[in-house]
């Protein structure tokens, strides 16, 4: 059954039920109302008689004369039970009618003033209210037939059912309005949940919708936004790691092949193996920053701030790249004042955004260059950064260097042994920290990239 037939019916079903229990309850309280209203109407008929019997008036004629007046019948009755007066019999019949000493509204009446009884009649067959009052001669009774009341409460209840059904009515009408307004937008998002399984992220929620639905929506459509700054990710990121491995794979390959060749000189054997040896670190280097960049994306990996000594971190950090800037001719340096030579970080991870902005700095600087670590205090924290003086990055290249696997000089940097990945773990790291990263440059002059730390 579709969602918008569900909650019609349920609507319809729960004001159903509603004016179910709404007409037994007022039924039983409005079946007590009126009786009680009737009862009070008899009694003060029956008080108004009461103040007419008088010694000098008739019982028989006044007994005649306010049951047509009141159109009820009206009994007056001695204190020893005896009729004397009855609107429904002449004076020669009241002699037939049973004495009324022992009828409990007459006790009643007499004992507490008045009193009511609901009974039926033996004088005149049907079912009868009698309501009694005390008076100075005895009592007065007034009673009317139950079927009156009844017809009362009758009339009552069906207005009660009528207003009911009206009720179920609207409420059908409303309901209808109702489901197809929350089920238009359900079945909306249905629809772009369906294509989100199928991996079709191009639909869009353009739901707007107050409340939850509203909410839900926004945050279908960010899903959907985001599942597409991620399958285009995975895409970029499944090409550019099998263009990164397909070179030294095809080097081993076909370096492989070559000594197998039971021909081949000694020394061309000795330089294969070492191209071997060489492409097969180069792949390893890629598949340990795949792992580092990985358990840092995925949450895998969370920092323990510490407080750290900077200076120290430094010199570890270019101790790992001295042999190879002092292969290529580029000087090291570090610039770190005393304000500035401790943080709360990761040690670990600090020598790491260190080591991998150094070497970067190196692959990219001619020989002859100069390559220095700085720090300087910052409000609310400390900036880590390596300057060089290579040949620069041009603006377009600027914003996309932490990106995974860019390169400005693909050819230079993979002949230099990078792996593309350095930056992009720098950034991971950084952002880890609550922290950022930076990148400075002029062509020609040199680039300066940094890491704003927190703490």
């Amino acid at each position: 059954m579709r969602l918008a037939n569900r909650l019609l019916l349920y609507s319809v079903a729960l004001i159903g039920a509603l004016t179910l229990l709404i007409v037994v309850v007022i039924d039983n309280r409005l079946h007590r109302r009126i009786e009680r209203d009737t009862i009070d109407q008899l009694g003060r008929e029956a008080r108004l008689v009461s103040t007419q019997w008088t010694p000098d008036i008739q019982p028989e004629s006044l007994a005649h004369v306010a049951g047509a007046a009141l159109d009820h019948r009206v009994t007056l009755i001695r204190r020893d039970g005896v009729v004397i007066g009855d609107s429904d019999f002449a004076p020669e019949q009241l002699v037939r009618l049973e004495n009324h000493a022992g009828r409990p509204e007459v006790i009643g009446a007499l004992a507490r003033g008045m009193a009511w009884a609901r009974r039926r009649s033996p004088s005149r067959g049907d079912e009868e209210l009698y309501v009694a009052v005390r008076a100075g001669r005895g009592a007065v009774r007034v009673s009317m037939p139950t079927q009156a009341a009844d017809e009362v409460f009758d009339s009552a209840r069906l207005d009660v059912i009528k207003a009911g059904l009206a009720a179920i009515a609207i409420a059908a009408v409303l309901g209808l309005l109702f489901a197809r307004n929350v089920s238009r937008p359900v079945i909306a998002l249905r629809d772009v949940a369906r294509a989100l399984a199928r991996h079709d992220f191009r639909p869009r929620a353009e739901i707007r919708a107050p409340g939850e639905v509203g909410e839900l929506a926004l945050a279908l459509t960010q899903l959907s936004a985001q599942l597409e700054a991620l399958e285009t990710t995975r895409r970029d990121f499944v090409a550019n790691v099998s263009h990164e491995l397909r070179t030294p794979l095809t080097i081993v390959g076909g370096f492989a092949e070559t000594l197998l060749d039971d021909d081949t000189p000694p020394d061309v054997r000795r330089q294969f193996a070492q191209t071997i040896f060489a492409n097969t670190c180069r792949m390893q280097r890629i598949v340990d920053d795949l792992l580092d960049l990985s358990r840092v994306e995925s949450g895998g990996w969370t920092p323990r701030p510490a407080h750290t000594d900077v200076r120290g971190a430094i010199s570890e950090a270019l101790a790992l790249v001295r042999d190879t800037a002092t292969r290529k001719h580029v000087q090291l340096g570090a610039d770190v004042p005393d304000d500035a030579d401790t943080a709360v970080v990761d040690r670990t991870a600090l020598r790491q955004v260190l080591a991998n902005l150094t070497e970067n700095a190196i692959r990219h600087t001619p020989s002859g260059g100069s390559v220095t670590v700085f720090t300087q205090r910052e409000r609310g924290g400390i900036r880590v950064g390596v300057r060089d003086t290579g040949g620069g990055i041009a603006p377009e290249h600027l914003p996309r260097v932490f990106e995974r696997f860019y390169r400005v000089d693909a050819g230079r940097a993979r002949d230099e042994g990078g792996t593309g990945l350095g930056l992009a773990i720098v950034r991971h790291l950084a952002e880890a920290h609550g922290g950022h990263v930076d990148a400075r440059s002029v062509l020609g002059e040199g680039t300066e990239i940094s890491v704003f730390l927190p703490g």
